[in-house]
């Protein structure tokens, strides 16, 4: 299976609610994918579930991209909270992050211990 058809496969929702065209938006999408694995094509991406992750982290990054400028407003006695949609797309990137950190070209991991905790003092 491609990386594109993956995406529409996985994301398909998500694909025709922001208006996603195979030539474009998926295009871009693949090349941060690859860019994040790093392979120069797909299939030099031999991992697949790893390619998998990182494509999940790029859906979700493109989607945040594509919905940061939308606000919320109310007019006609209505209110419309554009921001909510927002808010859900940034937890399922901060989740699609978590999963794939592994995978990530570099991540680190620091631990910070303070003196004045009870609980790291014998």
């Amino acid at each position: 299976m491609t990386l594109s058809a993956y995406i529409t496969d996985t994301f398909g929702s998500i694909k025709t609610q922001l208006g996603w065209q195979d030539s474009t938006t998926l295009v871009t999408i693949v090349a941060k994918a690859l860019e994040l694995y790093p392979a120069a094509t797909e299939a030099l991406a031999t991992d697949e579930t790893k390619l998998h992750a990182l494509a999940d982290v790029a859906v979700w990054r493109q989607a945040l991209n594509d919905v940061a400028l939308d606000y919320d407003f109310g007019a006609d006695n209505a209110s419309y909270r554009r921001s909510q949609q927002t808010d859900i797309i940034r937890q399922n990137l901060a989740d699609a992050e978590n999963a794939a950190i592994v995978y990530m070209p570099s991540w680190t991991m620091s631990v910070h211990q303070a003196d004045d905790n009870p609980d790291w003092n014998a």
